[in-house]
């Protein structure tokens, strides 16, 4: 049994990752608001005594990181450096929630994680600053850290209202409300969607396999597209569709390995896309 802090342990990920953590057997405790990454002494006290911790407190909203860069470097690279530095002294291990996106309009296929990056938005760019002051630390105070790099991330949650502003539940949402379906750009773009279950699976297994030192991406492994994701929109009940103008820091194609994952974890997708958008769009009925 480890003892865990989850900064962000109220979020859409991080709510089923103590869930998940806890029925493993570790003992979690939970750093969120009103509490503050940009407060130290909240934050050391929270570490000390602790094993490991999992750093998924973050803004993440593209629009809103895109509106709100100052906002956006403090919370998601000041903070950063905050937990890595209390993590460093106090020689807990760091396990770093990144993204896929910093991969961006990837310089090569498939994008794995010792290669290069090119993130194209304010969030990727906050999250790749923040894998670099993460290993700043190792690197200047032996910190034990992981990186995770999450694929788009779908699927049930603990509340209905947790990143509501991701594309998937916005196309449902349509498809139960009877709505046409809005799609930036020509809709070709497309992404290594992960569901959530899938996901923390692989977050368990990081915890209970004791790995350290390691970088790895966590996503799906098939290649969907907005258009992909209309057409079940249409399915499920969505009256058409409209398009809008391409988001201005929007990236096309994304092909991410995880081939890292399967050899270190033994993990891999167990549920397909198909699969998934259903299983949500059924639960999205009942609530």
């Amino acid at each position: 049994m480890s003892k865990i802090l989850v900064i962000g342990g109220s979020g859409y990920v991080g709510s089923k990752l103590i869930l998940s953590l806890e029925k493993a057997g570790h003992e979690i405790e939970n750093f969120d608001l009103p509490k503050n990454i940009l407060n130290v002494e909240e934050l050391r006290e929270a570490i000390i005594g602790k094993d490991s911790v999992w750093l998924l407190a973050a803004l993440a909203v593209l629009t809103y990181t895109d509106e709100h860069p100052q906002e956006t470097f403090d919370v998601n690279i000041v903070g950063t450096n905050n937990v890595a530095r209390i993590c460093a002294e106090e020689k807990v291990l760091l396990n770093f929630v990144s993204t896929s996106c910093i991969y961006g309009n990837s310089l090569e296929i498939p994008s794995v994680e010792d290669r290069l990056i090119c993130p194209t938005d304010t969030y990727a760019a906050s999250k790749s600053a923040g894998e670099y002051v993460v290993k700043m630390w190792g690197m200047s105070k032996d910190l034990d850290f992981n990186i995770i790099r999450f694929g788009t991330v779908y699927g049930q949650s603990l509340n209905r209202s947790q990143r509501g502003d991701m594309c998937i539940q916005l196309f449902l949402e349509n498809a139960l409300k009877g709505e046409k379906v809005r799609i930036d750009g020509g809709g070709n773009q497309n992404r290594n969607f992960v569901h959530i279950d899938d996901l923390v699976r692989g977050l368990v297994l990081i915890t209970d396999k004791e790995i350290k030192g390691e970088t790895i991406n966590l996503t799906g492994n098939e290649s969907i597209s907005v258009n992909d994701i209309a057409e079940y929109a249409l399915r499920f009940g969505a009256r058409g569709k409209w398009f809008a103008p391409s988001r201005k820091d929007d990236f096309h194609d994304q092909d991410v390995s995880i081939n890292k994952a399967e050899r270190l974890l033994g993990w891999k997708p167990e549920i397909s896309f198909e699969e998934g958008i259903t299983s949500f769009y059924e639960w999205l009925k009942k609530q």
